[in-house]
């Protein structure tokens, strides 16, 4: 093989850590933008300039390297908007500063009716034409732009169908990412104008759907290429049962252009018990294969400060999610209560539908030593519940790739997960963990007792479990090298049209 090229790709998306973090797209955006840099590739990251953005800048005395003031005439209106690029965690972020659309509270959510704003499509709508046009003003023309969910969909379908991008970006090509299929952008057909494109792109084969504008269907059907996140995802949302609507363009894709799976992966800088500084600072203490005993003192100190009273026969299992049925715990809710009266403790960290977190509440206050809730998202508490526990549980009923897992496997923290996704891809049943397959209460409970079971009665298997956990390897740099061989596939076909 020829030498590789070294492309020059703009990651488009609606979030990013360290500045703004909703779910684990932003995890997934900053980790794979700096491992694709290792692999010697441009890459640029542009999210807008939320207000935690801002915050997140102010508290660290982060400033802009450059900074630009440009506006966009559009539908009648002229929208004034700041470009700012900085240097940050081997990342180069691109901020597209627009304060009417995005200095909110909260990305995409209005947090006084906890709906989504109303002026939604209009934002990302403003923010999508932002982006081509914030490549034109810092003279950097992208080989690919790499759009990251709903929020990104309308970029392939701008680049070719506004004249004033399409000859700038005509040897771009567009990568769209499935992050999660169950967030799709869908708006009314009455706010149509509002995209200031013609009506000939709102047919079945286009944006539209069912009578309303789907965004995520625009990425899929307006991209040279679309991916999703793991492998055993990427084949159940060519399903009629689990592709929410859009199964047929999926199929599309894939039978006439590009469509695939890549597992996500895990920055190991951050996440790893051997060198984690949220746990040595937390509990002086570090950990690895051959010094699993740590582990059991991190679990001792940290139930002493939850308030719970473990002895020991009482495995701790850990849970960190958003707290919605397609978590798995409406299921869990159901036996939990079972499991409480078996002595075994839980301790959960999330946030999401009011009736779970008071019902967790509750059940904290009536279980007091068996159960810790902590209602909210907190980085350093998910480290060390990943730390603490023994056994770490994901029970959802769909996961397009999931994280946790992945962090557990390291951790020494034996995950329980229900065969979907890319929790069926990286977890193997009785060699590093335990896999359920029918999305049923009773089942959930009897793979926990079976797991438990070996925890209390065979420590030679579990450890061993334990230990095959700890080795694998799921890192980054695995699955940069998916992208990569996509990136060079895009052009390859290109190239041979």
């Amino acid at each position: 093989m020829g030498t590789q090229k070294k492309y020059k790709v703009l990651f488009a998306s609606g979030e990013a850590v360290p500045f703004a973090k909703v779910g684990g797209l932003a995890d997934v955006v900053s980790a794979l933008s700096k491992a694709l840099n290792q692999k010697k590739l441009d890459v640029r990251i542009v999210i807008p300039k939320y207000r935690s953005v801002t915050e997140y800048m102010n508290k660290f005395h982060i400033k802009a390297e450059n900074t630009y003031k440009v506006s966009i005439e559009f539908n009648e209106a002229e929208y004034p908007f700041t470009i700012e690029e900085i240097t940050y965690q081997e990342n180069k972020f691109v901020f597209i500063d627009i304060p009417e659309f995005f200095d909110r509270d909260n990305p995409y959510i209005d947090t006084v009716t906890g709906k989504d704003y109303n002026d939604n499509l209009r934002r990302y709508v403003i923010f999508n034409r932002a982006v081509l046009e914030a490549c034109k003003i810092i003279s950097w023309i992208p080989d690919i732009i790499h759009c990251h969910d709903w929020h990104m969909g309308l970029i392939p379908l701008f680049k070719q169908a506004l004249p004033e991008y399409n000859a700038v970006f005509h040897q771009t090509k567009t990568i769209f990412t499935i992050h999660n299929l169950a967030y799709q952008g869908v708006f009314s057909v009455d706010q149509y104008p509002t995209l200031g494109i013609d009506w000939k792109y709102f047919h079945v084969n286009g944006l539209e759907y069912y009578r309303h504008i789907n965004l995520m269907k625009g990425g899929i059907v307006f991209s040279d290429a679309v991916n999703t996140v793991s492998e055993t995802y990427a084949e159940e949302i060519k399903t009629d049962g689990l592709g929410a609507g859009l199964e047929g363009v999926i199929r599309e894709k894939r039978d006439y252009g590009i469509f695939l799976g890549i597992m996500n992966g895990v920055d190991y800088t951050e996440w790893d018990p051997s060198i984690d500084s949220i746990i040595k600072n937390k509990y002086s203490v570090s950990y690895n294969t051959e010094t699993l005993d740590q582990k059991a003192e991190i679990k001792k100190t940290f139930a002493k400060e939850n308030g719970l009273t473990l002895n020991k026969d009482t495995p701790l299992i850990g849970i960190i999610t958003r707290l919605y049925d397609q978590k798995g715990m409406d299921i869990f809710l159901e036996c939990v209560e079972n499991l409480l009266n078996n002595n075994i403790a839980f301790t959960i960290l999330g946030t999401g539908k009011k009736e779970y977190e008071e019902r967790l509440i509750e059940l904290s206050h009536q279980y007091p030593e068996l159960m810790s809730v902590m209602i909210g998202f907190n980085v350093d508490r998910s480290h060390e519940i990943e730390a603490a526990c023994d056994i770490f549980l994901m029970p959802s009923l769909f996961e397009p790739s999931g994280l946790n897992q992945l962090y557990s496997l390291r951790y020494g923290t034996v995950p329980i997960v229900r065969k979907t996704g890319g929790l069926a891809d990286s977890v193997t049943d009785g060699k590093t963990g335990f896999v359920f397959e029918e999305y049923h209460p009773t089942v959930l409970a009897d793979t926990i007792f079976r797991a438990v079971d070996i925890w209390r009665n065979n420590k030679t298997l579990w450890e061993k479990i334990v230990k095959t956990g700890m080795k694998e390897d799921w890192s980054w740099k695995r699955s940069a090298k998916g992208y990569l061989d996509m990136y060079n596939d895009v052009f390859a076909r290109s190239n041979n049209q």
